[in-house]
C-alpha cells in the first residue's frame, strides 16, 4: 500500500468511496454524489487544508482529509473525514493513513490530532487503538431548525 499526498484529481475518486462507504452500515448516511462532492471539495479549499490517499495498484482504498488549524496552545490538525474501503478495512489500510498523518503532522511542528466520530462503533473503536483518547468535558451539540 502506497500513502501519497492527496491531489485535486483525486476528488472524483474519492468521492465514489466516501459514497459508497457512509451510504451503509454503520451510518447510513444518503450522500448524493453531487452533495458529496460539494461536501468533500470544501475542505480541499479550506486554508490549512492537508490530504493524503492510500492507494494499490487497484486504485485508491482510503483517504484522509483535514486542516491545520491554530490553537491557543499550538497548532493542531483536525480530520474532517477518513474513509477506508470496506473491502480493506479492518486490515491496516486505516493504521497506515494515521501514522503517515502523525509523521507529516510532526514534520510540520503539529502536536496534536483532533476529530469527531459516532460513539460505540468500529471507528470509535479504531481511533482509541491508534492512541486517541476521549475528551469527556466536551459534548458535540446541534439544534434542527
Amino acid at each position: 500500500m502506497d500513502i501519497r499526498n492527496f491531489s485535486k484529481a483525486d476528488l472524483h475518486l474519492c468521492v465514489d468511496l466516501f459514497i459508497s462507504v457512509f451510504n451503509q452500515e454503520p451510518w447510513n448516511d444518503e450522500w448524493s454524489r453531487e452533495y458529496a462532492e460539494q461536501y468533500l471539495n470544501d475542505y480541499i479549499k479550506a486554508s490549512g487544508f492537508r490530504g493524503y490517499i492510500a492507494e494499490d495498484a487497484a486504485g485508491i482504498k482510503g483517504f484522509i482529509v483535514g486542516v491545520r488549524k491554530k490553537w491557543w496552545s499550538g497548532d493542531e490538525f483536525f480530520i474532517n473525514e477518513m474513509c477506508v474501503d470496506t473491502t480493506c478495512q479492518r486490515s491496516g489500510v486505516g493504521t497506515q493513513l494515521i501514522n503517515y498523518l502523525q509523521e507529516n503532522m510532526k514534520s510540520e511542528g503539529i502536536d496534536r490530532i483532533t476529530l469527531l466520530t459516532n460513539r460505540g462503533i468500529a471507528a470509535e473503536q479504531f481511533y482509541k487503538k491508534n492512541g486517541f483518547i476521549e475528551i469527556e468535558r466536551l459534548i458535540f451539540m446541534n439544534k434542527e431548525l
